[in-house]
């Protein structure tokens, strides 16, 4: 970020290094039986967003999490990125050689291009879900305990 932006909400700066990525996880009848192997990919590296969401991106959230009834899954995955690259102001993450990524602001393709774990820590650290923040005694937020509940009432 090279201008400095005044916000009405004030962004966060988020530590990145519990962002972890697991290979070879191993699923079967739904759920997660292996972990895999973790590695923590942004170790040292940190993130500055709006640790808010806006209604269209909740709605895009709940469609990719209930995505065998997302008739638009690459829609939805469009419009979340569109949102975070609203959100999330500037970071100094590097790729899997160590290369920085480009910038976020203003840049949805960058979102497309992050690993599947990478893009869910980004959306739940942003409200307040950091493994980090968990520890520290925070309460998930009201959309993702919402998505749960219609998730597990959608499967009964």
């Amino acid at each position: 970020m090279t201008e400095k932006r005044k916000f009405k909400i004030k962004p966060k700066k988020l530590d990145s290094s519990d962002c972890v990525v697991h290979v070879g996880q191993v699923i079967e009848n739904e759920k997660i039986t292996d972990q895999g192997e973790a590695y923590y990919i942004h170790q040292n590296e940190w993130v500055t967003i709006l640790p808010v969401v806006s209604m269209k991106e909740s709605f895009a959230l709940m469609s990719i999490a209930n995505i065998e009834n997302a008739p638009d899954a690459e829609g939805s995955l469009s419009k979340v990125c569109e949102a975070l690259s609203e959100r999330v102001m500037d970071w100094n993450w590097t790729d899997n050689s160590g290369e920085p990524l480009p910038k976020p602001y203003k840049n949805p393709d960058v979102f497309q291009d992050l690993l599947n774990e990478e893009l869910i820590w980004l959306i739940t650290s942003s409200l307040g879900e950091s493994p980090s923040e968990r520890k520290n005694g925070l309460e998930p937020s009201q959309i993702t305990q919402s998505a749960e509940a219609q998730s597990s009432q959608e499967k009964e």
